[in-house]
């Protein structure tokens, strides 16, 4: 009897340590937990306020604070999960719908597969199909201006796993006053002689052929067969421009646990678990993959432009030997570049037109359930900048966002105000989007039927510099051109070669005596010093010029008359 009270003492203590223990994990991070899987957005901590805690604001902002913050709360939540899971086989899990035998899916993917994508995305069936019958025009014409300059546009539709495995998805209902977008597309491609892949439908014959699902159970890409999508292409690029790219040749398969990457389970992951799913964890095929070059064989560079199934592609298929360059644009957004392609930068950020004209093939590619939302702008984008030149596409933008700067819903939109200073850059690409999705609105050519004939002025300009950067020995020639032409740029330099090119003039490619040259603009420097000294008007301009620049008025002079020199050689005025 006398050992009770230590007993209930020891007992309280361990409930205090417990009890205790998650505020103190949560202060210390005494323990280490693995993290959550997916996106989770940080809550920031509340300030008081009377006002807030009246209303219950605070209050609230607290609870979701202190939640977050809370000790081992990742184990606690992959426990609950796994018991939502295990008995009721239920997720909270935004991304991720539980199948049968355990296969999971793309909540996107199911609705595809049921016809219930499409309206999510329009408000008809009837607009959904004008939509996407502009934009396979567009596509078209965006193709044919393209080949005018040596690039080929394609398109690539990456399989869709509920179409390839329906027999393990969720029971629903087909909705049949919808259609299936993939396959409006891929008819539509047809129809119109626009070059296409489609995979679902090949994946779909060849599934029974091989023991190993095409698209893993418990993963919403592919992970090896990405490597025959590859192969289908590489062909096709070579029928469309007449040429031999390396080949790919596939060794014989083998079973590896190895896993260094997280393809095969990429959505068992979002469940957050806390043990693994039973499947064939980790099982997937690897072949030996080789390419192979001749004499005949040719690399070309190549623009990716989509979702995330490049990634295994990429993976797989070793690209530095099939390709001489690769980039890679994720949703258009953010572009992967370099030798690994470990550089990264905004799409906003790059010049659309120079770049599509930069390779030999561009390739769009998406999902079949991702195409429900067309070509997400990319078809009008690439189009109006292949016609039309910034000077005709700036105004509309301007006039877009004066619009959007006094509408409401827009201001109500953005967290941040917006500033005499700021407002510019803020609105720009909401006036984008407008501007390019009611292209034929705004650029009343676009409205016929046939290929336009206007073309973006800079076309020939951009074509010159890329025939000019694949020579070296043309580029050294220019850097010592540029020594010459004082106070000019590189890239100035380059411009004006380009349009000796466009105009047929001679080329400094070809001058024989930079020294001499370079004596030649002097000379025209001082005689347009003699004609600046004789003009009073000027030599006013020139002394206030130069106490505004903070510089003498002989130094002002001399770089004014310079400017001029350098400019007439520009444009054509002056022939050195």
């Amino acid at each position: 009897m006398g050992k009770k009270p230590k007993y209930d003492l020891v007992l309280f203590i361990l409930l205090m340590v417990l009890g205790f223990m998650p505020m103190l994990q949560g202060w210390l991070h005494i323990f280490p937990t693995k993290p959550l899987n997916g996106v989770t957005l940080a809550t920031e901590k509340p300030k008081f306020d009377l006002d807030g805690y009246r209303s219950g604001a605070y209050a609230k902002q607290a609870e979701a604070y202190t939640s977050q913050q809370i000790g081992f709360r990742e184990p606690i939540i992959r426990f609950y999960n796994q018991y939502l899971w295990d008995l009721y086989h239920k997720t909270y899990a935004k991304d991720v719908v539980g199948g049968k035998q355990g296969w999971l899916y793309y909540p996107q993917s199911v609705r595809d597969y049921y016809g219930q994508e499409l309206l999510r995305w329009h408000p008809s069936t009837d607009e959904a199909k004008e939509k996407f019958d502009q934009e396979v025009k567009y596509l078209n014409w965006a193709r044919n201006i393209l080949r005018e300059n040596g690039v080929e546009l394609l398109v690539f539709m990456a399989p869709e796993k509920s179409f390839l495995y329906p027999e393990f998805l969720p029971d629903g209902e087909k909705d049949t006053t919808t259609f299936n977008a993939s396959d409006y597309f891929a008819r539509r491609f047809e129809e119109t002689g626009f070059p296409h892949i489609e995979m679902t439908r090949w994946f779909q014959k060849i599934k029974d052929t091989v023991d190993y699902p095409l698209i893993p159970q418990a993963g919403a890409h592919w992970i090896f067969p990405s490597v025959y999508a590859v192969d289908s292409l590489s062909r096709l690029m070579g029928e469309l421009k007449g040429i031999h790219l390396p080949k790919i040749k596939i060794g014989e398969a083998y079973h590896t646990r190895d896993r260094d990457h997280d393809y095969d389970n990429d959505l068992e992951l979002l469940l957050n678990l806390t043990f693994p799913m039973k499947h064939q964890y980790g099982y997937y095929p690897r072949h030996k993959v080789r390419i192979e070059h001749d004499s005949t064989s040719v690399k070309p560079r190549v623009l990716f432009i989509g979702n995330s199934y490049f990634w295994a592609m990429q993976l797989f298929t070793p690209f530095k030997e099939l390709f001489e360059n690769t980039e890679f644009w994720f949703y258009g957004s953010t572009a992967y570049y370099g030798e690994n392609l470990d550089q990264t930068i905004s799409v906003t950020k790059l010049n659309l037109l120079e770049k599509l004209l930069d390779f030999d093939y561009i390739v769009w590619f998406t999902t079949g359930n991702q195409i429900n939302k067309g070509t997400e702008g990319f078809a009008e984008r690439t189009l109006v900048n292949l016609c039309f030149n910034e000077k005709d596409i700036a105004p509309i933008r301007i006039h877009l966002i004066d619009s959007l700067r006094y509408d409401s819903a827009t201001l109500a939109s953005f967290e941040a105000p917006f500033t005499d200073s700021n407002y510019k850059q803020m609105l720009w690409p909401k006036a984008d989007q407008i501007m390019y999705s009611h292209s034929e609105r705004y650029f009343p050519a676009l409205c016929s039927d046939t290929l336009p004939k206007i073309r973006n002025p800079r076309i020939k300009e951009i074509m010159a510099i890329n025939e000019i950067k694949k020579d070296s020995t043309w580029m050294w020639n220019l850097s010592a051109c540029q020594t010459v032409i004082q106070n000019a740029s590189f890239e100035q330099v380059l411009l004006m070669e380009a349009y000796n090119i466009i105009e047929g003039k001679p080329l400094m490619r070809d001058m024989n005596d930079p020294e001499a040259k370079r004596d030649r603009v002097e000379s025209l420097v001082t005689d347009m010093l003699q004609q600046m000294r004789s003009n009073p008007i000027t030599m006013q301009q020139n002394q206030e010029k130069a106490q505004k620049n903070g510089i003498s008025e002989e130094q002002q002079l001399l770089l004014d008359a310079r400017w001029i020199v350098n400019h007439l050689i520009k444009v054509g005025k002056i022939q050195l």
